[in-house]
């Protein structure tokens, strides 16, 4: 039998005997579905290509202890959606950035599997904004919602522009965390 003719557990099995070509029939079997998962998600081909870059890495790195009780296809897909859910996060922190989460990442999607992690996501984010403290969830739903500036902000609620600053970074953070509890909880479950 050859390569490309192995199931994906098949070449599970091969890649944990360190067979590099079942690595490479693998990943050029899985790649593509991959990256367009990822693509839908993030909006960007570098940081889709990344992702499944890291995925495989991953996979290649902890070939030895993988262990996977289902299917590997979907172990894969899994491992991609908590890659993008990272990235989202790390998108957070920069507020240049956060635009660019809302609207791109976002996106209703036709397919209700698909649309699954972006009503996560709009959920998670929605409940961590009301969760935080009335004036920093003012200052950035004025941020985020009405595209004001930090200058705007601070004119409008009577604050300094740095007390706005200060208000964004921390609804990032807690935004993050929420997002990061949330991956992990979701790991476990």
């Amino acid at each position: 039998m050859s390569i490309s003719e192995l199931t994906d557990t098949g070449l599970l099995q091969r890649i944990q005997q360190d067979d590099v070509q079942a690595f490479e029939a693998l990943y050029l079997r899985l790649w593509e579905s991959l990256f367009v998962f990822a693509m839908k998600r993030l909006g960007t081909e570098s940081d889709a290509e990344d992702v499944v870059q890291e995925v495989f890495a991953s996979l290649w790195a902890r070939r030895h202890s993988l262990q996977v009780r289902d299917s590997f296809e979907g172990y894969l897909f899994s491992a991609v959606k908590y890659k993008v859910i990272n990235r989202i996060a790390a998108m957070m922190q920069h507020p240049e950035k956060l635009d660019y989460v809302r609207e791109s990442l976002l996106p209703a999607v036709n397919n209700a599997s698909e649309g699954l992690l972006s009503k996560e996501l709009q959920h998670i984010l929605s409940q961590g904004v009301q969760s935080l403290p009335a004036k920093m969830r003012e200052i950035y739903l004025l941020y985020i919602e009405q595209h004001r500036s930090i200058t705007d902000i601070s004119h409008l609620l009577s604050l300094s522009e740095q007390t706005v600053r200060n208000q964004l970074g921390l609804a990032r953070g807690r935004l993050k965390k929420s997002l990061q509890h949330a991956m992990l909880l979701s790991f476990f479950c």
